[in-house]
C-alpha cells in the first residue's frame, strides 16, 4: 500500500514544527513535505534588537534546506492556489497532492490598508527592521513613534518592547535626553489580554522610562514625506521617525481557497486545529482559536504548540493510532525591557473561565533564556 502524503504550506514557527513532529512518529513509506518561497526565513522577534544593533542581520535566519536531514522534504516556491477538493497545491514547481495538509501561511500584511504606511518605517519585517536600523545608526536627536493600525498584529508586545529597547539604547549612546518616544496603539490598554494587573505593570514600566503611551490611537495614515502621522481618536503628530505596525490579513491563496468560509481568519477546531474540511488543518497567525473574549495571541510560540498538535494529530490518523491530548493553548512570549533584561508573558489560554495569563518580572536569566530559545529556533532544536 502506497503511503501517505503530508503537505506544509509554510516554513515559519508552526509549519516546521508540523513537519518534525509528524516525520517523528511516521515509517519512511510516508512523506512530508514543506513549502515555503524563502529558503531562509527570519525570526522577527529578534526585530527589536536587531534595530539597535544588538542582533546581527545574518544571524536571525534558518535554512529550511537542512530539514532534508530529519527526513522532510523542502521545495522553494511560490503557493498559487489550493484545491481543497482535488486535494492538491498549484505551485510555481509544480503541482503538488497530498493527503493531509497544514496551512502555515502566517498573517499577510495589507501595507495599503494605512495610506503612506507601506513608504514609512517598520520593524514587522526583516527588511523593514534592517532599514529602520540604518536610520536609527545615524540618528543624535528628534522623536520616534511606533504605531499599531488594528488588531490582531503579531506578537503583541512587540510595540511596547520595541520601545522600551529603543530607550535603553539611546541611554547608552547618552542621546536619550534629545529623543522622545511614543507608542499609539488602538486597544484600550497595553497587552490586554494577559490582564489588568500585567497591562498596569506594561504602563508603569513605560511611564518610568518617559516613554509615551497612547491608547485607543490606531494608526489611519502616515504622510508623504514619512514625517507626520493621523490617528483613529482624531489627533496627530509630527516625528523624526514613525514606524508602523502593518495591518494583518489572511493570505490570498488562503481566502481563495474557500477554508475561511468568509471569515477574516480560519476558523478550527480547538481540540485538534482541524479546518471544516477533513484532513486540512490550520496552524498559527492564519487561523482563529477563541480564548474567552480574545484568541490566542498571533505568535510564534502558540504556532508551534499548534504545529507539534497537528504533527501528532496526523500522524495518530496514518498510523490508526490513539487521536492525541486536545490542543492546550500555553505559550509564553519573551518581552525585552532592554538589551539585558527580558519577561515572559503568557499562560493556558484555553483554560475554563479565559485566558490564565501572568507577566514575570524583567530578568537578565530572562534574557538568557530568550537568546537560547533565538538559537534554539535557529538550529532546529525544537
Amino acid at each position: 500500500m502506497a503511503g501517505s502524503k503530508v503537505l506544509v504550506l509554510g516554513g515559519g514557527f508552526g509549519g516546521v514544527q508540523a513537519a518534525i513532529s509528524a516525520r517523528a512518529t511516521l515509517d519512511s513509506s510516508h512523506e512530508v513535505t514543506i513549502v515555503d518561497r524563502n529558503r531562509v526565513p527570519h525570526l522577527c522577534g529578534m526585530n527589536p534588537l536587531l534595530i539597535v544593533g544588538e542582533r546581527d542581520t545574518d544571524k536571525t535566519g534558518r535554512s529550511l534546506g537542512r530539514l532534508a536531514n530529519r527526513g522532510i522534504k523542502f521545495v522553494e516556491a511560490n503557493i498559487d492556489s489550493i484545491d481543497t477538493a482535488g486535494q492538491k497545491v498549484e505551485t510555481s514547481a509544480g503541482t503538488l497532492d497530498y493527503d493531509y495538509l497544514v496551512i502555515a501561511l502566517g498573517a499577510a500584511y495589507d501595507w495599503d490598508a494605512v495610506p503612506g504606511a507601506k513608504d514609512a518605517y517598520s520593524f514587522y519585517d526583516f527588511d523593514y527592521a534592517r532599514h529602520l536600523r540604518r536610520r536609527l545608526s545615524r540618528l543624535k536627536r528628534g522623536k520616534i513613534v511606533l504605531a499599531a493600525s488594528k488588531p490582531p498584529y503579531k506578537c503583541p508586545p512587540a510595540p511596547l518592547e520595541t520601545a522600551m529597547i529603543i530607550n535603553w539604547w539611546a541611554r547608552k549612546k547618552g542621546i536619550r535626553k534629545d529623543i522622545d518616544i511614543s507608542v499609539y496603539i488602538p486597544e484600550h490598554g497595553p497587552l490586554g489580554v494577559a490582564g489588568k494587573e500585567a497591562s498596569m505593570r506594561v504602563r508603569n514600566a513605560l511611564d518610568q522610562r518617559g516613554i509615551e503611551l497612547i491608547t485607543q490611537a490606531g494608526v489611519t495614515e502616515v504622510s508623504a514625506n514619512g514625517r507626520e502621522a493621523s490617528f483613529g481618536d482624531g489627533s496627530s503628530t509630527t516625528a523624526d521617525i514613525i514606524a508602523t505596525v502593518p495591518v494583518h490579513k489572511m493570505p490570498d491563496i488562503v481566502e481563495a481557497s474557500g477554508v475561511s468560509n468568509g471569515k477574516p481568519w480560519v476558523p478550527v477546531n480547538k481540540a485538534n486545529l482541524e479546518t471544516s474540511t477533513k484532513n486540512v488543518f490550520a496552524i498559527g497567525d492564519v487561523n482563529v482559536v477563541p480564548s474567552g473574549e480574545f484568541a490566542i495571541p498571533k505568535a510564534g510560540v502558540f504556532a508551534a504548540g499548534q504545529g507539534t498538535k497537528v504533527g501528532e494529530v496526523i500522524a495518530s490518523r496514518i498510523n490508526e493510532s490513539h487521536e492525541p491530548e486536545p490542543y492546550d493553548g500555553i505559550g509564553f512570549c519573551y518581552m525585552a525591557y532592554s538589551g539585558g533584561r527580558s519577561a515572559t508573558v503568557g499562560g493556558e489560554f484555553l483554560a475554563e473561565g479565559g485566558p490564565d495569563t501572568v507577566l514575570s518580572e524583567p530578568t537578565v536569566s530572562g534574557m538568557k533564556s530568550k537568546d537560547r530559545f533565538e538559537r534554539d529556533w535557529r538550529s532546529f532544536k525544537i
